[in-house]
């Protein structure tokens, strides 16, 4: 395959993708898309289409791989990078939801697809507070992280759908807050 292809493809996937987003915030879930209103909303053909995917719902699950693969990267590189505790972590996370506002937006908050909030809070949430370093009991660790998990996901999609009212700072502060007084007594 040559390199005009690599790119053809890229920009065509790309395309789709754009597509996709644009009639899901329209539309809400991608049961309601058919081949045909992506495939005009992003200018290309059928033919393209089914050379790279068999469904619309294949393009919405590419696009969250995608997005929770370089949220995990962003993850990684700020885990590592970090030197000012558990504030700074989250704060270089929130502002990492806000510039890609429109996927988070889709996927979060039109709720695209319901399963993506469980992989995000598994992948990124759940990343986020082993940084935290808390130590708790083992046997109500599950329980715990599943409350917190649940509970800051929602002061997260909220905060998106509010269209970031509150600055990052002060959503983080709500979070340690709102957490650190959950979990405060259970911790050893």
């Amino acid at each position: 395959m040559n390199v005009k292809d690599n790119q053809r493809t890229r920009l065509s996937k790309k395309m789709f993708r754009t597509a996709l987003l644009d009639l899901l915030e329209e539309k809400g879930g991608v049961e309601k898309i058919s081949v045909r209103e992506l495939c005009a909303r992003a200018e290309l053909n059928r033919s393209t289409f089914y050379a790279h995917y068999a469904e619309p719902r294949e393009v919405l699950v590419r696009a969250e791989e995608e997005i929770l693969d370089e949220t995990a990267e962003y993850i990684r590189k700020i885990g590592a990078e970090r030197t000012g505790g558990g504030k700074q972590f989250l704060t270089a996370f929130l502002r990492y939801i806000r510039e890609n506002d429109r996927i988070f937006r889709v996927l979060l908050v039109t709720a695209a697809d319901p399963a993506f909030k469980n992989r995000f809070m598994q992948i990124s949430l759940l990343n986020l507070f082993e940084h935290l370093q808390v130590d708790m009991d083992a046997e109500k660790q599950q329980f715990i992280y599943s409350y917190l998990l649940n509970g800051s996901l929602g002061v997260i999609t909220q905060w998106i759908r509010s269209d970031y009212a509150c600055s990052v700072a002060d959503i983080v502060e709500l979070l340690f807050t709102l957490n650190g007084s959950a979990i405060l007594p259970l911790v050893n």
